[in-house]
């Protein structure tokens, strides 16, 4: 008796010591990396010593806004991307996971409000610093809009990963043309993945619910775009053209030819925008890049309308968001036509 006591006092000193030094028993498994269970694993931290992936948190509040989250996702990865997929809120629903099983690369998803050729040059330059031998691709998604010379987003201003590419005197001027930036919350209802694909955002709250109409949403989405798509005549651009050609110069030292995709509207969309003189938008964007691409080199991919990916009018969110479905098509469509910038 008196040595099973003592046994049993031995096992609760162990357990005791254990537990003061942070050690379990319990095994962890890789999410999808083919993990198995071992007959003696090795002690590993208490959870609580973990911090919580970026994607899994349920809040994330800073002045960098979606652009510090995404920098934030490109620092957690497990090894450096090889392939940027970058845009605007459009661009939002390319699954990196896709993407890799059509081409191989490993990609990430730095899709970003209101994307800009500045973004484009500050996301490549980050991820070439942190990563300078890596073939970084590019899948730059774009619209006859990107390219305009507007007020830099906080996240290039104030998120140091970002900021440091841009000159001060430029960060500067443009803080004070800012003024105190805004605070936004960039989870709450939305949700990503590791990889930083939008999973889920007000969009697909909306679409779940009883009596939605893709026709009313078309037709809201038509009236509040249109004056940004009526012709005002030529846009004068040089800060934003001189940072997509940077871009563009950046991957080609490093022997990528980047893409360049303009993304589609909904039929009954660009029917109106066309109306009021919208084609000259997209002619000029063109003529722009015609004579770019005499100094730099990229391909352009024009997607502008849905017979050129086979895409389905049902599956947009509005008159230009794709859905899950559309985005699919239109990655298989720009890997058809540019292989050699996924090689």
């Amino acid at each position: 008796m008196r040595g099973a006591a003592s046994a049993r006092a031995g096992r609760v000193v162990l357990a005791c010591l254990c537990v003061a030094l942070g050690v379990t028993g319990a095994v962890a498994v890789a999410d999808g990396a083919g993990a198995t269970a071992s007959s003696a694993p090795p002690a590993v931290a208490s959870p609580s010593a973990t911090p919580t992936p970026t994607w899994k948190l349920k809040s994330f509040r800073k002045v960098g806004g979606d652009r510090s989250f995404k920098a934030q996702l490109i620092d957690e990865l497990p090894a450096p991307p090889e392939l940027l997929v970058i845009g605007g809120s459009r661009a939002a629903r390319f699954e990196p996971s896709y993407f890799t099983g059509l081409t191989g690369l490993q990609s990430v998803n730095c899709a970003v409000q209101n994307c800009r050729p500045e973004d484009l040059y500050a996301f490549a330059s980050h991820l070439y610093r942190r990563a300078p031998e890596t073939r970084l691709r590019c899948f730059f998604a774009v619209q006859a809009t990107t390219f305009r010379d507007t007020q830099l987003n906080a996240g290039l201003l104030y998120d140091d990963r970002l900021a440091r590419w841009f000159p001060p005197d430029l960060t500067a001027a443009q803080k004070t043309s800012l003024g105190k930036p805004r605070i936004k919350e960039v989870l709450g209802v939305n949700r990503f993945t590791a990889r930083g694909l939008l999973l889920r955002n007000r969009y697909d709250i909306s679409r779940a619910r009883p009596g939605y109409s893709l026709d009313r949403r078309l037709e809201g989405y038509i009236r509040s775009i249109l004056p940004a798509a009526t012709w005002h005549g030529r846009t004068r651009a040089p800060r934003s053209r001189a940072y997509f050609e940077r871009a563009v110069k950046l991957f080609n030292a490093h022997d990528v030819v980047p893409v360049v995709v303009l993304m589609p509207y909904h039929p009954r969309a660009l029917k109106a925008f066309r109306a009021v003189g919208f084609q000259r938008q997209v002619d000029e964007l063109l003529g722009y890049f015609t004579r770019a691409r005499a100094r730099c080199d990229f391909r352009v991919v024009n997607l502008v309308e849905l017979r050129s990916f086979r895409g389905d009018p049902r599956w947009f969110y509005d008159g230009a968001h794709v859905t899950l479905e559309n985005a699919r098509r239109i990655i298989r469509r720009t890997v058809q036509l540019a292989p050699e910038c996924f090689r």
